[in-house]
């Protein structure tokens, strides 16, 4: 069987690179994890004009092959390591034309590395827009590798590109590196590397201790010591010189029209976009947009899926016999499937908006006016789209933590991500704030509940700040990340790359997050349906008679009958069994069942406590539950609870997910509900005492 032809996509951050893989490859897409990091990865399928099928693979963006952080260091490893799996035979380096000496710095460093290379000048159309024109048959001599124009966005230059990838290219002789200056170095090393050119040992050297086994890394590190050779040191110098290089010869590559500092749209933009001020209010208006699309966006496709799963599954019930298995299908399965798709409108819509926001530029704006703030609490300017995305809802906003290269600066952004008050707490907090708060409305304008429900936010908020400030000041591990960001052009965003986003981050959340909620779903399904004992048969029985004898009050008599076997199961028990412990929190078994069965989503909290009440839903029986049992004590209690308390199975299951470690989610996980069990111990010993 022949070997599929793997061919590499490289190239810096905002280069177009993923909107020319996503061109190349549509949704014939994977994407997972490089081993041991939380970085994507993502291939598909590339056929070219002659036939041939080849694996595409889009590299994580990176400035160059010296970086330290994760997105960045799996390139390095992939492209200096020729026993990869992902190891390529061609790598196709996509360039900003807009900005070609940067991106041309690491085009020379991945040309040296003896890896047959084609340079894809993206953009290029905005050059020539601009009176510019690049000379790539100069940049084709210099760096002796073909040289084409692409634009990703308009698709056109791709069959050009294409027809390239079919040829046979030999890797460039071209070099920038000065190897008579290290030939000892590289002599005495070069038993420890598989390298194909003198650039690309020394490059694996600087590497070593990600390529290399300990006991080889410390023979290395002896040699390295015996011909008193400092690899950071060297790196450093070699980085400055092709620096030099680069910036001289890149005088050559144009033939220029516009003077080099006019002022573009891009600069007549910023200054309100970036502005202390207007940008502020600029920033709170486009994430106000963003979390109403969500919310309005999101509410029919969730209710479709829902309703739709649900009646699925109750025609699929009504097919089987009159049984536990029926309901098992019914209310466990299909209910439990319900609770994960559930949540792929808010995740997809969310992507997309947050690709459509990077694409334009406008995301790394972002981050440069919240980097300063958010130090201060151990994190950087990429926070910022997690923890406001963690108000719509924490999965999608902890899968975005992936953007932060720093670990412990991702760390501390995922483990407070919860704490914002997401739109499956919304629904209890409507439901308990008006136990406590009238619905009234000052100076008949600002609702007295909705000031209520602002707090909320703001606590959760507040005390995620402090939980930051509180890691940051102990967990020194990983150390701050120095916050270096481009802000590129803005320019139209990619209703292809927006896509791609959705359905990938969709699939992510169903086939990893998915298993661990339909699990625990069904998990809480067999704990209250059974019970142990006769307990159940004895309830039936008592049940069956009433319902002979009052047909007419059958329907209030089945929920009574729902009710009392829910008490009796092993759900039931639980409940009764945790009330002690949650007696001085002013909670009864009742509530402490809405809390354990609420772990798969917040929202099922209202329902659940309906059920066990014999209540239907609706105003009238939301009030006569106020009136049987909740005292404001009890409600002001249980809203500082779900506040705090990481009461999602889902939200643990993705920080297991992108941690790698059950450790962490347990940790956060504990640390959450003793900080909510205390603040409502609290809260209910001032209100009730």
């Amino acid at each position: 069987m022949t070997k599929k032809k793997k061919i590499a996509l490289v190239g810096n951050p905002n280069s177009g690179k993923t909107s020319l893989f996503n061109l190349l490859t549509g949704l014939n897409q994977k994407v997972g994890n490089y081993p041991g990091v939380t970085v994507d990865k993502r291939s598909g399928t590339l056929k070219l004009e002659n036939g041939e099928a080849c694996e595409l693979i889009d590299l994580p963006g990176t400035y160059s092959l010296s970086s330290k952080n994760d997105d960045e260091k799996v390139v390095q490893n992939i492209l200096l390591n020729p026993q990869s799996n992902s190891f390529p035979d061609l790598i196709i380096v996509v360039i900003d034309g807009t900005n070609l000496a940067r991106n041309l710095f690491l085009a020379s460093q991945v040309i040296e590395l003896g890896i047959p290379s084609i340079l894809a000048i993206n953009m290029a159309d905005i050059v020539e827009k601009s009176g510019d024109q690049i000379k790539i048959n100069e940049i084709s001599r210099f760096f002796d590798v073909p040289v084409t124009t692409i634009s990703a966005r308009k698709n056109k230059g791709i069959k050009t590109l294409l027809s390239l990838a079919e040829t046979d290219i030999s890797p460039s002789n071209k070099t920038l590196f000065k190897r008579e200056k290290y030939n000892s170095v590289l002599n005495d090393s070069a038993h420890f590397f598989e390298a194909s050119t003198p650039y690309m040992l020394f490059k694996q050297i600087n590497n070593a201790a990600d390529l290399l086994p300990a006991s080889d890394f410390d023979l290395l590190n002896s040699q390295f010591e015996a011909n008193n050779f400092e690899p950071l040191k060297e790196e450093i110098l070699e980085i400055s010189d092709r620096v030099a290089q680069i910036n001289a010869a890149s005088e050559n590559f144009y033939i220029r029209q516009t003077k080099v500092n006019h002022k573009t749209i891009t600069d007549k933009i910023d200054r309100y976009v970036t502005h202390p001020i207007w940008g502020l209010f600029i920033f709170l208006g486009v994430f106000f947009l963003l979390f109403q699309a969500i919310f309005t966006f999101a509410e029919y496709p969730m209710n479709f899926i829902n309703d739709g799963i649900v009646d699925l599954g109750v025609w699929v019930g009504n097919l089987l016999p009159d049984s536990w298995f029926a309901d098992f299908i019914t209310d466990g399965i299909f209910a439990g499937l319900a609770g994960v798709l559930v949540f792929v409108p808010q995740i997809m819509i969310l992507f997309a908006l947050i690709a459509i926001l990077e694409d334009t530029g406008y995301l790394s704006r972002v981050s440069f006016m919240t980097d300063g703030l958010l130090k201060r609490f151990g994190m950087n300017g990429k926070s910022v789209i997690p923890l406001v995305g963690g108000f719509a809802c924490a999965i999608p906003a902890i899968m975005a933590a992936r953007s932060i290269e720093n670990k412990r600066e991702r760390f501390i952004t995922i483990f407070i991500t919860p704490l914002m008050a997401c739109s499956a707490r919304l629904p209890v907090y409507v439901f308990l704030v008006s136990f406590i708060a009238p619905n009234e409305f000052i100076w008949g304008v600002i609702s007295v509940q909705g000031l209520y429900m602002l707090g909320l936010y703001l606590l959760g908020f507040v005390v995620a700040l402090l939980i930051a400030m509180i890691i940051n000041l102990f967990r020194k591990k990983g150390g701050h990340s120095s916050f270096i960001l481009e802000l590129p052009n803005y320019k139209l965003p990619s209703l292809r790359n927006a896509l791609n986003a959705a359905i990938n981050k969709g699939k992510i959340f169903v086939v990893q997050a998915g298993k661990v909620i339909l699990i625990a779903s069904i998990i809480l399904w067999v704990l209250s349906y059974f019970g142990p004992g006769d307990r159940f048969e004895q309830i039936d029985k008592k049940y069956t008679a009433l319902i002979a004898e009052n047909e007419i009050h059958a329907d209030s008599l089945y929920t009574k009958m729902s009710s009392e076997k829910l008490e009796n199961s092993y759900l039931g028990i639980m409940g009764k069994t945790i009330e002690p412990v949650i007696q001085p929190l002013g909670f009864d078994w009742k509530i402490g069942i809405a809390i354990v069965a609420s772990f798969a989503a917040r929202e099922v909290f209202v329902g659940t406590m309906s059920t066990i009440y014999s209540v239907e839903g609706g105003e009238e029986n939301e009030k006569g539950l106020k009136a049987i049992q909740f005292s404001y004590a009890t409600a002001f209690s249980l809203l500082i609870f779900y506040v705090f308390a990481l009461q999602c199975m889902s939200t643990i299951a993705i920080v297991r997910q992108e941690t790698g470690s059950w450790t962490i989610a347990g940790i956060q996980f504990i640390v959450f509900t003793g900080i909510a069990y205390l603040a409502s111990w609290i809260t209910y010993s001032w209100l009730a005492g």
